[in-house]
């Protein structure tokens, strides 16, 4: 064994290799895009129409509309990055190119922050290996999601952190607003920069960097700053998230385990996978779906009188706009409803604790493994069957491989928590904020390459230490 991993890390040490696996990822990136090109998602119509609404001076999907429709249920962040591209190139497609761009960008500081942790070719090396078979990461570079910007963001703030100490005010700076950027993009992350400010105090202590964390924070809260604005003057709550979303999607993520297979018609349209694991007897699905109708007759009946002429003109209107919209309804009614799901949600969980505990676990390991749905599944060719296989099975593989090295080469202190925290709490965070709400596995793409990073360190790390017992991890000369 030791000598076959002593030829596997000499192969990877070679720069022709680091080259070859560079040259493989882009020839992934460019198949995944091809294979994908008629593919376009349903959020993008969303971000596209306010980002439109941002040109023509509102923040609406419904901006061709005479009354005003402020927005309740996005943040910013990534509509004003599309608007921007839109201006300067006039074509929605060229954000493709722009994702590209910062995939490579990613990449490129991704590798410089190993290069920091561990000097060796071969661990570079073996990251791209590793990246190699996820084609779900390259997948929405040719799609209109937060998921690339984010995923290069994340790459420049690890690169801003891992292995300074002290940040100069540009760096703290730089760091507060790309992390406001991240915010305004996906909200869940609000608490990020308390927390790295957390980790910093813990890891430091005495040496803490008070002005640089102080200077980030300020920074990060001066980019929050409008929207919360906007929301004060639009829907009356100063608030630096969107004023629903969060209750709505906590409240059908309970519901999914329990009614496989269905799709909602009181919100968003959206649908419940119908996963290998089930958390439901068939025979109870039916009854099931009774009791979640019944739920939104409940919601309906206190939240229909609220609403408007204002909100029939624009229930009336899709058939004017050049994409298709979300709903968007007067504040009140966006309000009251969010209150009632969000209180529906605590309380359907706290009176089922131990279906809420299993399906919430099942879903912790399904932010990181696509699944497989047994209607999709079954429908399938042999060409789909072998490819939806092929992302649960890589995806999968990787996971497993993440849960068992990372937190073994922490413990035989191959690699040093002082050094790699970044990476690691980016991955909990992630895997963590993200559990209450629906299973979606592309909330972890952003942090796939931090993933990644630190799956690379540990098992090189491991690995050679198999072949060089006496060799002292290079992680902890930093």
């Amino acid at each position: 064994m030791a000598n076959v991993l002593h030829w596997f890390f000499q192969t990877l040490e070679r720069r022709r290799t680091f080259l070859l696996l560079l040259v493989l990822n882009a020839l992934v990136a460019v198949a995944t895009l091809w294979l994908s090109r008629a593919t376009f998602l349903s959020d993008g119509w969303s971000y596209l129409g306010l980002a439109e609404g941002l040109l023509h001076g509102e923040y609406s999907m419904w901006w061709p509309l005479a009354a005003d429709y402020p927005d309740t249920f996005r943040a910013p962040g990534y509509p004003a990055f599309l608007a921007f591209f839109i201006k300067i190139f006039s074509t929605w497609k060229s954000v493709y190119v722009v994702n590209a761009v910062l995939y490579a960008v990613a990449l490129y500081l991704t590798l410089g922050v190993i290069e920091r942790l561990d000097p060796r070719l071969s661990t570079r090396s073996l990251f791209l290996l590793l990246l190699l078979p996820l084609m779900n990461v390259p997948y929405y570079i040719g799609q209109l999601y937060t998921e690339i910007p984010v995923l290069a963001a994340f790459s420049l703030v690890l690169h801003l952190i891992i292995g300074r100490r002290r940040w100069s005010i540009g760096t703290a700076v730089v760091l507060g607003l790309t992390l406001g950027f991240v915010h305004l993009c996906k909200p869940i992350y609000m608490l990020l920069p308390l927390a790295l400010i957390g980790a910093a105090l813990i890891k430091d202590r005495m040496n803490f960097d008070m002005r640089g964390h102080a200077l980030m924070l300020g920074t990060f809260v001066v980019v929050l700053l409008p929207y919360g604005l906007w929301n004060k003057r639009n829907h009356g709550q100063f608030k630096v998230t969107p004023i629903e979303g969060g209750g709505g999607y906590m409240h059908f993520a309970y519901w999914c385990g329990k009614m496989p297979g269905y799709t909602d018609h009181f919100s968003l349209g959206n649908f419940t996978g119908d996963e290998i694991i089930r958390f439901t007897p068939a025979d109870s699905v039916p009854s099931h779906i009774a009791a979640f109708e019944r739920e939104w007759a409940f919601i309906n009946a206190q939240t229909h009188p609220l609403l408007t002429a204002k909100d029939s003109i624009m229930l009336t209107s899709r058939e004017k706009l050049p994409y298709v919209a979300e709903p968007t309804y007067n504040t009140r009614f966006a309000l009251t409803r969010e209150r009632l799901l969000k209180e529906r949600a605590f309380e359907l969980m706290w009176n089922d604790p131990w279906y809420t505990l299993a399906y919430k676990s099942y879903s912790a390991l399904r932010l990181w493994v696509i699944g497989i749905q047994r209607a999709d599944f079954a429908a399938a060719s042999i060409g789909k069957k072998a490819e939806m296989l092929y992302a649960t099975l890589s995806t999968g593989l990787l996971f497993l491989l993440g849960i068992t090295q990372i937190p073994l080469a922490y413990f035989q202190k191959v690699i040093r928590l002082r050094n790699t925290w970044p990476l690691l709490l980016l991955v909990v965070y992630t895997g963590l904020l993200h559990v209450p709400f629906t299973i979606q596995s592309r909330y972890t793409v952003s942090v796939r390459f931090a993933m990644l990073g630190l799956l690379s360190l540990a098992c090189a790390a491991m690995w050679q230490r198999r072949i060089r017992p006496s060799t002292p991890s290079q992680t902890g000369k930093h």
